[in-house]
């Protein structure tokens, strides 16, 4: 709540409208907070023109968030379906907001952050909760909302190797990312998790269905722009992934609008 709090005390948050609004703070264990219909983790995915316009609205949504966040050089960590809130999906006027700003924190200053499925692999790694993470866990939250359990401790065996199991998966989607040596990381924890993910990823029966990136979001329906989207955003490297600003002025941002407005 104090977290949550303090976000809202930054005026362009309190001003923006892709955080759900703040009406009053009545004192300091409750707030008043705007009410939507739903939230993305209620809406099912399925390849139609309304849905592809939903995608669109969320995720500048998400995105305009982040840059507001880092005006602020503050990060939200806990992007997922359930914070972002929606109402009007059922018309031509669709409002997406973000929604839960109790883990909005200084960007580098939050270890092992972000749920699971949205987890950057360099927070996998280590390293602190940055800008880059973010932009991350807005591309991972669309990706397994339309292909759920890709990503995350979905069929994890048990909780002990959940770290593990999610950085196979990561692995699985994308065969060139270098997961390091036990040898280069620090701590008895991290060192037992990227040996297990190498081992997971190679040897794993029900790994071996998750396909590269590239063929994995061909066994969903989805227009091309879509997928050229998901591609741009899901890179592992942090230092090489676009900025939340750079993926709202891209083309292939655009060409996904284009394609939800009947202009294509």
């Amino acid at each position: 709540m104090k977290r949550e709090r303090q976000a809202y005390r930054h005026p362009g948050v309190a001003s923006s409208a892709c955080f759900r609004k703040m009406y009053d703070e009545i004192d300091s264990s409750t707030i008043a907070l705007e009410w939507l219909d739903t939230t993305l983790a209620e809406v099912k995915y399925q390849p139609s023109m309304r849905i592809y316009s939903l995608i669109v609205t969320f995720m500048r949504a998400a995105l305009t968030s982040c840059i507001v966040l880092e005006g602020y050089g503050c990060v939200n960590t806990d992007f997922k379906p359930a914070n972002i809130l929606l109402s009007g999906i059922e018309t031509g006027y669709i409002t997406a907001k973000v929604g839960d700003l109790g883990l909005v924190v200084p960007s580098g200053s939050l270890f092992n952050a972000q749920p699971y499925a949205m987890r950057a692999p360099e927070v996998f790694l280590g390293h602190a909760c940055a800008e880059p993470s973010q932009v991350w866990a807005v591309a991972a939250m669309l990706l397994c909302w339309i292909s759920p359990g890709v990503l995350g401790v979905w069929d994890s065996p048990h909780p002990f190797i959940n770290d593990a199991w999610c950085m196979a998966k990561i692995k699985r989607l994308f065969p060139h990312w270098e997961i390091p040596h036990s040898d280069d990381v620090e701590g008895h924890s991290l060192k037992a998790a990227v040996d297990a993910a190498k081992s997971f990823s190679k040897e794993v029966s029900e790994l071996q269905a998750i396909s590269p990136l590239c063929e994995e979001i061909r066994k969903v329906e989805m227009p091309r722009q879509l997928r050229d989207l998901l591609r741009l955003m899901l890179v592992v490297d942090p230092v090489q992934r676009p900025s939340a600003l750079s993926v709202l002025a891209s083309e292939e941002f655009r060409a996904l609008e284009i394609v939800t407005k009947g202009l294509a």
